[in-house]
């Protein structure tokens, strides 16, 4: 009994340290926990970026994505991340519940305030959204109501490249197949960005 419950240990912390593509082909092959340590793995952030997006029903798009992905193990080359396919799935069911609802809202993001270091804009700002941490306090109200407003002014591909790089963590690689955008477009995006938050926000900073 003993030895059983040791060997169920390691095999358990084996999955949950695999890669999500090794754990894709394990699920591919019949191994049901793999797709629950992938859900369990990228949930939070994929509400997040979802909710960022706009979608009116964040956990339905989760939900969806990964509906898809259980539906479409052939949509699954294996020469992308599993991660990039995943945001991708992500982003369209986004488009698609825009252009039914023709609902948009205004982010609320971890804004850095250089391209590549320095402190972030989410220092200076409580976020609510999940994936995010939840503990940062701040008592400038005024600055996270002008932040939000910002956000609002961005053009939705600026804002899409800004999430998915500051929410999700993907690359700007990463980025560019899951929009099926130049990655030179999308760090130019990126940069836009930047100065208008900069811009507006300079009082602040």
């Amino acid at each position: 009994m003993w030895l059983l419950m040791m060997a169920a240990l390691v095999a358990l912390a084996a999955t949950e340290s695999a890669s999500d593509e090794a754990l894709y082909e394990r699920f591919v092959g019949g191994d049901s926990r793999a797709l629950g340590v992938l859900y369990d793995r990228h949930c939070r952030a994929l509400k997040a970026f979802a909710m960022q997006q706009g979608a009116a029903r964040p956990d339905d798009v989760v939900q969806d994505a990964f509906v898809r992905v259980v539906r479409n193990t052939q949509g699954f080359k294996g020469q992308s991340k599993f991660k990039t396919w995943l945001y991708a799935i992500a982003r369209n069911l986004c488009i698609d519940a825009s252009r039914r609802d023709k609902f948009r809202s205004g982010p609320s993001l971890d804004a850095p305030m250089g391209d590549d270091d320095g402190p972030t804009l989410g220092e200076r700002i409580a976020s609510d959204a999940p994936g995010l941490d939840a503990s940062r306090n701040t008592a400038d109200k005024q600055f996270r109501t002008a932040y939000e407003a910002a956000m609002q002014t961005l053009p939705d591909e600026q804002r899409e490249v800004f999430t998915l790089r500051e929410i999700s963590g993907l690359s700007f690689a990463e980025i560019a197949e899951a929009t099926a955008t130049n990655e030179n477009t999308v760090k130019s995006r990126m940069r836009y960005a930047l100065k208008a938050l900069r811009e507006a926000l300079a009082q602040f900073i």
